[in-house]
């Protein structure tokens, strides 16, 4: 059943998403979120890609909390590609993405479509490039997405926020507004969707495609003004809000298929 499950999403579901997505590389798309502030419609666009995609893989968003204002430094825990699609249909955002991401199959498309900002993780100088493109985006009146973490959890814990990237939001005066992903299970965390450690996409692509349904929560915080406090500080605050979410004692309702 489940590998029925797959092929008809790969065979009828899939192929329009991916044209719809080559679609999204137009002049015009581009110029609108190249504008100075980005065109709302152009991030409309971006979000409604995002949806069709999570929409082909039955993956079912709940936000908590209202996006209004901005521009705002987001910033979320890590638990899978998957969070880039979710965070995206959730809010207007751009992310900052290692650049191998720009290489994936679907997601690499979603994600240049989606004006993200590519770091080449490990090179001279990328910690300072990041701040830099992160506070033209900003000063653009265009909200970055990151994840300080710096790698992927199983979803049940919130790792360390690495503070060097929230610099971006001192120099600017741009508020930081955390955000907490979620992927419900009665285990707590959903088993198909972290992508850690030595994971390839493919295979984790297969996984998620095989469940018959992911139920994902999406929890926007109040923003934290960065006026007075260092990047240590506005670190371990939005990781707070972080924390409070995902490390909930309290169990999500089941997924309809865990496996």
């Amino acid at each position: 059943m489940k590998l029925l499950r797959i092929a008809w999403r790969l065979l009828w579901l899939l192929p329009p998403i991916a044209a719809g997505l080559a679609r999204s590389w137009s002049a015009a798309h581009l110029r609108g979120m190249a504008s100075h502030p980005p065109e709302p419609a152009a991030q409309q666009e971006v979000q409604r890609k995002f949806r069709q995609f999570l929409d082909c893989l039955n993956v079912r968003v709940a936000v908590h909390g209202t996006w209004a204002g901005g521009p705002w430094l987001v910033v979320s825990n890590h638990i899978s590609w998957l969070d880039i699609p979710v965070l995206g249909s959730a809010a207007p955002v751009v992310f900052l993405s290692k650049e191998e991401v720009r290489r994936w199959p679907l997601i690499g498309s979603l994600a240049d479509a989606g004006g993200t900002l590519y770091i080449k993780r490990g090179s001279e100088g990328a910690a300072r490039q990041s701040i830099e493109a992160i506070g033209k985006a900003l000063r653009r009146q265009q909200s970055v997405a990151i994840f300080p973490e710096g790698t992927t959890s199983v979803g049940r814990e919130v790792l360390r926020y690495h503070p060097r990237l929230f610099a971006a939001a001192i120099e600017n005066q741009i508020a930081v507004r955390p955000a907490a992903l979620r992927y419900l299970h009665p285990d707590g965390a959903h088993p198909q969707v972290p992508f850690v450690d030595d994971d390839a996409l493919v295979p984790s692509l297969w996984k998620v495609l095989g469940c018959r349904r992911i139920d994902a929560e999406v929890h926007l915080g109040a923003a934290i003004d960065p006026e007075g406090l260092d990047r240590g500080q506005l670190a371990a605050q939005a990781r707070a809000f972080t924390a409070g979410v995902v490390e909930d004692a309290r169990r999500g309702p089941p997924c309809s298929d865990a496996a």
